[in-house]
C-alpha cells in the first residue's frame, strides 16, 4: 500500500467521524469517589516541569491547580535535583535541561505517599517544513496542516508528541480557549517515508469556515490566526499514557498511569523542537495533495 493509499484512508475515516456522528443525550450515572493525586512531570531540552494536582468529577469542568507542599526531586547520574514551587507559575519548576539518552527518575512526596517515575530521553526530531495545504476529499476541502522531521533513528521504533497552539484573532473567541492547545495527538514513525517523519493535521472544512457555527469555533481557523507547533520525542511509556489518555477523554475514563505508588498521570522525559511560526491566511493556502517530501 503506497503513501497516498494510506493517506485517503486516513482521511476517509476522519471525514466520516467528523461529519457523519449524529448527537444524542444519554444520562450516565457515575459514581463519585475521592480525590486521587495526579501527577503530570516532564524533563525536556527546555526544561523541568512538574504539576501535583487531584482529580475531580467529570462533571466538574473547573481545572485543577497545583498543590503545594510535595517534596518533588529529579535523580541523574550528576545528581538529585529538587524542583520548587512556582507559586506564580502554580507548578514545581527546575532549570535542569534534559539531555538525549540519559535516564531520569522522579520521586514525589505529597501527604505521607511517595510516587515514582522513570524515562529515558530520546534523541530529538529536527522540524524540516510546516505548511498549510488544501487537501480534497469527496465533496470537500480540508485545511491540513503538513509537518515534515527528520527521524533521528530510522531503524528503531520511535514515539511522538504534538501539541498545536494558536492565538485567535476572532472577536467571539476572545480569551474562550486561552490555554488549551489548538490540535494535540501522538504516533509513531511506522509507514514514514525511510529517515523522515510527516504528520497531517486535519484542522477543519471549507465548509465548516463559511458557515461559521458555534459549535466549530474551537476548530476554525480564522485570517490572523497565529498558529505554533511543537514536536516532542517520547518513550513508550509516554506514548501508552497519552494514547489512552486521548481514547479515554470522551467517556472520562482515566489514561494508564506509567508511575509507582498509586496516582494518576505520567512522567516523561523528552526532546522537544518547534517549527517556524504560521500566520493564517485563507488565500495563501497551497494546493499541494501530491505531499512531496522535503529535502532531508
Amino acid at each position: 500500500m503506497n503513501k497516498n493509499t494510506v493517506n485517503t484512508l486516513i482521511w476517509l475515516c476522519s471525514v466520516v467521524l467528523l461529519f457523519s456522528a449524529c448527537k444524542k443525550e444519554i444520562d450516565f450515572d457515575y459514581n463519585e469517589i475521592e480525590p486521587i493525586v495526579v501527577v503530570e512531570g516532564r524533563v525536556t531540552n527546555e526544561g523541568t516541569q512538574v504539576l501535583v494536582t487531584k482529580s475531580r468529577s467529570v462533571t466538574d469542568s473547573v481545572r485543577s491547580s497545583c498543590l503545594p507542599g510535595a517534596i518533588v526531586m529529579i535523580a541523574t547520574n550528576n545528581g538529585v535535583d529538587t524542583l520548587g514551587f512556582d507559586g506564580q507559575a502554580l507548578c514545581y519548576r527546575s532549570a535542569l535541561k534534559g539531555k538525549a539518552g540519559e535516564t531520569y527518575r522522579l520521586t514525589v512526596d505529597f501527604e505521607d505517599h511517595h510516587y515514582e517515575g522513570q524515562a529515558t530521553m530520546p534523541a530529538a526530531a529536527p522540524i524540516l517544513s510546516a505548511e498549510f495545504i488544501w487537501f480534497s476529499m469527496l465533496d470537500e476541502r480540508m485545511v491540513v496542516y503538513e509537518m515534515w522531521a527528520k527521524d533521528p533513528m530510522p531503524n528503531e521504533r520511535n514515539y511522538y508528541l504534538y501539541r498545536m497552539d494558536r492565538t485567535k484573532h476572532h472577536p467571539h473567541l476572545k480569551d474562550k480557549y486561552w490555554g488549551k492547545p489548538y490540535l494535540w495527538n501522538v504516533f509513531d514513525d511506522r509507514g514514514n517515508p525511510p529517515g523522515l517523519l510527516y504528520r497531517d493535521v486535519m484542522c477543519m472544512s471549507e465548509r465548516m469556515a463559511e458557515e461559521d457555527e458555534e459549535d466549530n469555533w474551537d476548530r476554525i481557523l480564522y485570517d490572523g490566526d497565529t498558529i505554533t507547533f511543537q514536536l516532542m520525542t517520547i518513550d513508550r511509556t509516554s506514548y501508552d499514557y497519552f494514547t489512552s489518555l486521548r481514547t479515554g477523554q470522551s467517556g472520562g475514563a482515566n489514561p494508564r498511569s506509567n508511575l509507582s505508588g498509586g496516582c494518576l498521570g505520567y512522567f516523561t522525559a523528552g526532546s522537544i523542537t518547534r517549527a517556524d511560526t504560521l500566520v493564517y491566511y485563507s488565500d495563501s493556502v497551497k494546493l499541494n495533495p501530491t505531499f512531496v517530501a522535503p529535502n532531508n
